[in-house]
């Protein structure tokens, strides 16, 4: 191994002892020989130790490069953070995130002005003022509405609900199949239209009426015979319906509402139904009833609704059709409704063609 020792004076000094002299300089492993020295203690040298220290170094070094750049990578990192926002490429979407703040704090402040009124029926709602606010618009119309219905339920007694739940009954059973139905939307269902408990004149037949009366009502019963109508009094209470006559307040009939098949009724604007009733009854001896009455969507909801309220009773069916069979004693005949000129007023007219068929004249609109 040559090496200039003039350029190296600490290391001469370093020769002044016998033996030979290591170690490491600019990271390479230098040995120095004497004359003195045992050639044979050369290979020494280049043990496995010798080649582990300088691994270790060079090891050492890497990490050592290795945490310098990562800490300045880090904190490069660090203030690139902390001053991006005053950088121009963050302007545009800080001036995007206040233009859609300020858009929807006026869309909103708008909204609140033009709101409609509290009441459900009301469709009316503020126009959209911009085309990505679709779903959105829609959305709080919906919430709006469900909001305001919920805040008018809650204004109602307990009665009250009871009248309302009737009216969304004859909803369902009418709508759309009844052209009566309509125009008995806006009538309140008051039930007792007689006032039995407070009328002198009913006083006798009021007593005779041991249940509570959901409804009193005057209706017109068809004759068998010919098909005029005769005025009757029809009290409906919880587990019977009776008719009873108008002057003398005196009861005709009085039908279990388990005997009680059905009901049918045309799909016209007249007020003719008729009570069928089950096969074997007892009330069923004499036959069904032909009725008539202006108040025809009420009668026939109440009374489908006290059947069903009655646990273990059988619902009374609705039958909405323009031709149907009714007994009458022994014989059957059918009732068929055809649309005619106004007769007798408004009102539909009732008349017997044969043994077999009864025949309603409804007048058209």
């Amino acid at each position: 191994l040559s090496l200039s020792l003039s350029a190296q004076p600490s290391l001469l000094n370093a020769l002044c002892c016998d033996g030979p002299v290591w170690g490491v300089l600019g990271g390479v492993l230098v040995v120095v020989l004497f004359p003195c020295f045992n050639p044979s203690l050369l290979g020494c040298l280049t043990t496995p130790q010798a080649r582990r220290e300088l691994r270790r170094l060079k090891e050492e070094a890497r990490r050592k490069h290795a945490v310098a750049v990562i800490w300045a990578y880090w904190l490069g990192l660090k203030v690139r953070r902390e001053y991006r926002k005053f950088f121009r490429a963050n302007a545009g979407r800080k001036i995007y995130e206040f233009t859609m703040q300020r858009i929807m704090q006026k869309y909103f402040l708008d909204l609140k002005k033009t709101m409609p009124s509290m009441s459900p029926i009301d469709k009316s709602w503020p126009a959209r003022p911009y085309l990505f606010l679709e779903d959105t618009h829609e959305e709080l119309r919906r919430i709006f509405h469900l909001w305001r219905c919920k805040k008018y339920r809650s204004q109602f007694t307990e009665q009250k609900k009871a009248i309302f739940e009737e009216k969304l009954e004859a909803s369902e059973m009418f709508k759309d199949r009844k052209a009566l139905y309509p125009s008995s939307v806006s009538q309140p269902f008051k039930g007792d239209y007689l006032e039995i408990s407070k009328n002198p004149k009913y006083q006798k037949l009021g007593s005779l009426v041991e249940e509570k009366i959901i409804l009193a009502d005057t209706v017109n019963k068809v004759n068998r015979a010919n098909g005029k109508g005769a005025p009757r009094l029809f009290l409906l209470t919880k587990n019977s319906l009776i008719l009873a006559d108008q002057k003398s307040g005196q009861i005709k009939s009085n039908v279990p509402l388990d005997d009680i098949g059905s009901v049918s009724v045309s799909s016209q604007s007249d007020g003719f139904f008729a009570l069928r009733l089950k096969e074997g009854s007892a009330a069923a001896a004499k036959g069904d009833f032909l009725l008539s009455s202006e108040r025809l969507i009420e009668i026939v909801t109440k009374l489908h609704r006290t059947a069903a309220s009655t646990a273990g009773r059988s619902q009374i069916r609705v039958d909405i059709t323009d031709e149907f069979l009714v007994q009458f004693k022994q014989d059957k005949v059918c009732v068929k409704f055809v649309p005619g000129g106004p007769r007798n007023g408004n009102s539909a007219t009732c008349k017997r063609k044969n043994n077999r068929l009864l025949e309603v004249s409804v007048p058209s609109p």
